[in-house]
C-alpha cells in the first residue's frame, strides 16, 4: 500500500533504500508517523503510530473507523470541485469574453479592479447547488473568494502572454485554474479559522477540510504566516486533474481498513508515547524525525535540538530494535557517534558505512542497534 496523506519529508522514493536493514519483529512502532510510507509498505500485523499533529492523527483515527459522515463530506468535495470545472468548461467562452475585455481594459489604462467585470459569470457559476453545497459556510465569501482569484489568474495571464503568447489549451487551462485556485482559497480560509477557534464545525468536516487542502496545496509544504495562518498556494494547473474520487476509495478500501484495524493510534510529544510501552528486542522501531535544520517546524511546531538530544538519549536505553532516519549533520552525528550503533548512509544507489563525522558527502544517515546477524542483507545494496 501507498501513503494516504501527502507529507513533508514522506520516505516513498528513499523505501528501497534501507527495506534490506528490517529485521523480523512482533510490534511495528512509528513515534513520527506523517504520511506512514513504510508503515504501509510494510502493512504490519499489528502497529502503533504516533504524530503530534492533531488533524493527521484524527484523520487516521477516522480512516481507521471507516467514519460515514467523514466519507460523505470527502464525497461532497470531491464532486463538487469537478462540478465547478465541469462548469467552467461549459462556460468558458464567457470566461474567454471575460478575459478579452480585461485585455482591452488593460489597454485603456482603466482602473481594471474597479470595473467589477466578472461579478456576474462568477455568481452564475458559484451559486449552481452543486458547487456551493453545505460545505460552503458563507456564500458570499466563498463568491469573493472565486472572484478575486479569477480576476488574479486572468491579470497574470495577460502579463505572461505579454513574454510569450499561450496556445489556446494553455489559456484555457490557466483560465479556469482562476476558478479552482478560489475555490482552494476559500476552503483554506474556513482551514484557518477552524484552527484559530472561530469556526466550530463537526470532527469529519473538520478533517474532510483538512485532507482536501493538504491533497491540493502546493507540494504537500508547510509554511505558516505571522499570525499563523496556513499560507500555502493553490498546487496549480496539474492539480486540476487529480482523481480525488480514487484517493477517497482507496482510504474506504478493505486493505486500509484492515491495517488500520490492528492498528493503535495515539497523538502525543514522541518521549511520552515510547514511555509508556513496555519495549523489548520483538518491538521495531521506525523513527523519521524532523531534521536538524533551519526547516524542522511543521504546523507551527519546532523540533530543535534539545528534541533531538531526547531522542538520542531514549535510543541508548531502549530495548527495542530501531531503524532512524535524518540528515547528515555534525550536531546529528555527535548525538550519535559513540554509542556503540550502526552508523550508515545512502546515496542514489548504495548503503555504506559511516567512518566519522568528516565524510560531508553523506546526505542522510541511518543509524540502527539492529545487531547485523539479525539483519536480511542485501549485499549488492551495501558497500563496507
Amino acid at each position: 500500500m501507498k501513503p494516504l496523506i501527502k507529507w513533508p519529508g514522506g520516505k516513498t522514493n528513499e523505501l528501497d533504500r534501507f527495506l534490506s536493514l528490517i529485521p523480523s519483529y512482533d510490534r511495528y512502532i512509528e513515534p513520527f508517523v506523517g504520511g506512514g510510507a513504510l508503515y504501509f509498505y510494510l502493512n504490519p500485523p499489528k502497529a502503533l503510530i504516533n504524530d503530534t499533529s492533531r488533524d493527521l492523527m484524527d484523520f487516521y483515527r477516522l480512516v481507521k473507523e471507516q467514519d460515514p459522515e467523514f466519507k460523505r463530506i470527502l464525497n461532497l468535495y470531491c464532486s463538487s470541485f469537478e462540478r465547478l470545472k465541469e462548469q467552467c468548461a461549459v462556460r468558458y467562452q464567457d470566461i474567454l469574453a471575460l478575459y478579452r475585455l480585461y485585455e482591452e481594459a488593460q489597454k485603456q489604462e482603466l482602473d481594471i479592479r474597479r470595473l467589477g467585470l466578472n461579478e456576474g459569470l462568477v455568481r452564475r457559476i458559484g451559486e449552481d447547488p452543486e458547487i456551493m453545497t453545505d460545505l460552503v459556510t458563507d456564500g458570499d465569501e466563498f463568491l469573493e473568494q472565486l472572484r478575486r482569484m479569477t480576476e488574479d489568474k486572468i491579470l497574470r495571464t495577460i502579463q505572461n502572454g505579454k513574454k510569450k503568447p499561450l496556445t489556446d489549451r494553455d489559456l484555457k487551462n490557466n483560465l479556469i485554474t482562476g476558478f479552482t485556485s478560489g475555490f482552494y482559497m476559500y476552503f483554506r480560509n474556513v482551514f484557518n479559522e477552524i484552527a484559530a477557534g472561530e469556526l466550530a464545525v463537526t470532527l469529519p468536516y473538520r478533517i474532510a477540510n483538512f485532507y482536501f487542502i493538504r491533497e491540493y496545496c502546493y507540494g504537500a509544504m508547510f509554511r505558516y504566516n505571522h499570525k499563523g495562518e496556513f499560507n500555502i498556494p493553490y498546487g496549480g494547473i496539474s492539480y486540476n486533474g487529480k482523481d480525488f474520487g480514487a484517493k477517497i476509495r482507496t482510504i474506504f478500501g478493505e486493505d486500509v481498513a484492515r491495517l488500520l484495524g490492528r492498528t493503535e493510534i495515539y497523538c502525543e510529544d514522541f518521549e511520552s508515547f515510547l514511555d509508556k510501552l513496555t519495549l523489548t528486542e520483538r518491538d521495531f522501531l521506525f523513527l523519521d524525525p524532523p531534521y536538524d535544520t533551519d526547516f524542522s517546524e511543521y504546523e507551527g511546531k519546532d523540533f530543535d535540538k534539545n528534541d533531538q538530544k531526547r531522542l538520542a538519549d531514549f535510543l541508548k536505553r531502549t530495548r527495542a530494535r530501531f531503524l532512524l532516519v535524518l540528515k547528515n549533520t555534525g550536531f546529528i552525528y555527535g548525538l550519535y557517534e559513540n554509542c556503540g550503533f550502526r552508523i550508515l548512509s545512502f546515496d542514489n544507489r548504495y548503503l555504506y558505512n559511516m567512518r566519522s563525522r568528516n565524510d560531508r558527502s553523506a546526505q542522510h544517515l541511518l543509524i540502527t542497534n539492529i545487531p547485523e546477524e539479525e539483519i536480511p542483507w542485501k549485499r549488492e545494496n551495501f558497500l563496507i
